[in-house]
């Protein structure tokens, strides 16, 4: 494959619109650091998918790890203040749970089913599209 850069964000929306699993579960952390010598904006994104089936009738309740992505970014000073704008204001909007101190801002999203997922990918949209388009 020539110049494949998978975007974090594309596949799990693929993924998600083209699975029919009610049962996927999510978590995506998203930590903006300003600490390192050699990086000074830097940012790592981590999300991990699981899916759940639980058939009692059949004695059967399992759970599935489909993904776990890791991806670093060294930022541009500009990206590192755009994207913690977008995620303070996304935050605002949704009242998610972010923790913030002198060095790093984490935000951790979650979903327990197919419709909240579907949700997350609606309501951090312009988020996960700016995230994704550092890799162009």
């Amino acid at each position: 494959m020539n110049n494949a850069n998978i975007k974090q964000f594309q596949l799990i929306k693929f993924m998600n619109e083209n699975c029919t699993d009610d049962h996927m579960m999510s978590k995506i952390s998203i930590v903006l650091r300003r600490d390192k010598i050699e990086a000074p904006y830097y940012m790592t994104t981590n999300i991990k998918l699981s899916s759940c089936v639980d058939m009692p009738e059949n004695g059967l309740i399992h759970a599935m790890d489909m993904l776990n992505h890791t991806r670093r970014h060294n930022l541009t000073e500009d990206a590192y203040n755009e994207i913690k704008s977008l995620i303070v204001e996304s935050n605002s909007e949704s009242g998610q749970v972010i923790s913030e101190n002198d060095k790093q801002l984490k935000m951790v999203l979650m979903s327990k089913n197919d419709e909240e997922f579907r949700n997350l990918l609606n309501d951090y949209g312009e988020l996960f599209d700016r995230i994704d388009n550092l890799i162009d």
